[in-house]
């Protein structure tokens, strides 16, 4: 027959998770060869932890193949810290009492936010991580759920490192080519494994990419003589300021502001992708036809520049 000397260990399960993310811990439990006699599990302030919404503990059982028993604290919903739990177990033939060992609970943040571009130039959206204790595994999906993987034309992928105050951020660029064949509302994904503790749960966030169609709507008037009215111009399917606004008559002549006219250029409202551009008209009656706007775009939201549109009055 041949005999076997055991050691007895106690290995720690470690995990990197997302805040709020379920997750499992475990210690398993090697060179014995009989049930353990109890297991506990306790916080970080040695406090005992019991079955409940937020715990759940599972003893193991023994497994004769392996000589090992493996213990596992489920902290349901995560926590919003870094943290640390502790394994403790009594083993009558290794004369082991409450013996504790430490396991970690790390975790990260993921921010991923939805975004609305234009398709003239290439686009990138950003999965910024912080709080990483190592370089994170990030994988990216596209709208068909598809693994995204660089190519010319199509993607270009930045995976990024971690920074020594634990940031990171993976940037996925969007070739113009790409872009044009998208849906016009498209969900991404970003994947985020842990670095450290390669077997913890990966992580999941999305984020909605809408391309925005470039449109100027002049609005027109139609007036009582000699009454101030106000054209105006709304710019929409922009991401920024225009980089310039101005107004002319109906003969290309250059509009100032004056006693007969005043132009507002107007300010970028995020929430509509949109900017208005007004040109008040001061006693109407001493003009007749058309005045023309022009736009000048910021090079890289647009490729047109000195763009006329025309507001009739009469």
């Amino acid at each position: 027959m041949t005999l076997t000397k055991l050691t007895f260990a106690v290995e720690a399960k470690h995990r990197e998770v997302e805040e709020a993310t379920t997750t499992v811990l475990s210690c398993v439990i090697s060179g014995i060869t009989e049930v353990l006699l109890a297991v506990s599990w306790t916080d970080s302030n040695d406090g005992a932890l019991t079955d409940g919404d937020d715990f759940t503990i599972v003893a193991g059982t023994y497994d004769l193949a392996t000589n090992s028993q493996t213990t596992t604290l489920t902290v349901t919903n995560g926590v919003s810290a870094d943290s640390t739990f502790s394994c403790k177990v009594s083993s009558t033939e290794w004369n082991k009492s409450d013996e504790k060992t430490s396991v970690t609970l790390n975790v990260y943040d993921v921010t991923f936010e939805d975004k609305a571009v234009s398709t003239e130039k290439e686009q990138t959206i950003t999965c910024s991580m912080t709080g990483l204790s190592q370089t994170a595994t990030v994988v990216w999906n596209d709208p068909d759920g598809t693994v995204i993987t660089s190519t010319p034309d199509d993607y270009t992928i930045d995976l990024g490192t971690k920074d020594d105050a634990g940031a990171q951020n993976s940037v996925l660029t969007i070739g113009t080519i790409k872009l044009a064949a998208l849906p016009t509302t498209g969900t991404f994904t970003c994947v985020v494994t842990s670095g450290e503790y390669a077997n913890s749960e990966a992580s999941s966030n999305t984020m909605t990419l809408t391309k925005l169609t470039f449109a100027v709507e002049a609005k027109h008037r139609e007036v009582e003589e000699a009454t101030t009215t106000v054209l105006s111009c709304v710019i929409s399917g922009i991401t920024e300021v225009l980089l310039a606004v101005s107004w002319t008559d109906s003969n290309d002549g250059a509009l100032t502001d004056t006693s007969l006219y005043t132009i507002v250029a107007g300010t970028y409202d995020l929430a509509t992708n949109s900017q208005t551009t007004t040109l008040t008209v001061t006693n109407a009656h001493q003009l007749n036809g058309e005045l023309v706007q022009i736009l000048h775009l910021p090079a890289k939201s647009h490729q047109q520049s000195g763009i006329k549109w025309r507001t009739r009055l009469q």
